[in-house]
C-alpha cells in the first residue's frame, strides 16, 4: 500500500534532485524511498560535509601550525584588546 508524504524543503534542492534523478532515468520518489529504507535497515543518518576549498584548508593548516607552535591569541577583555591583537 502506497501513501503520500509531504515534507518541505528547499525548492533549487527539490529542481536540482529532480533533475539529475531524471538524467539517471528515476523517479525522485524512488530515490527518497531507497534512502528512507536503508534510514530504517542501517537506523543511522549519514551527513556529508563539503570538503573546504584550498584557501579555507590552508589558513587551517596555518592556524594549527600556530597553535602548535603557541602562537595563540587571547583570552580577551574586551573587543578593543581582540581589534589590537588582530591588527598587530
Amino acid at each position: 500500500m502506497d501513501t503520500t508524504m509531504l515534507i518541505k524543503t528547499n525548492k533549487v534542492l527539490k529542481t536540482r534532485a529532480q533533475k539529475l534523478a531524471k538524467e539517471m532515468g528515476l523517479p525522485l520518489g524512488t530515490l527518497i524511498n531507497n534512502y528512507l529504507r536503508d534510514f530504517i535497515i542501517d537506523k543511522q543518518v549519514t551527513f556529508n560535509a563539503p570538503m573546504p576549498n584550498k584557501k579555507t584548508q590552508a589558513a587551517i593548516l596555518a592556524s594549527r601550525r600556530e597553535l602548535k607552535a603557541g602562537k595563540t591569541a587571547g583570552p580577551f577583555n574586551s573587543v578593543e584588546g581582540m581589534m589590537k591583537s588582530l591588527n598587530s
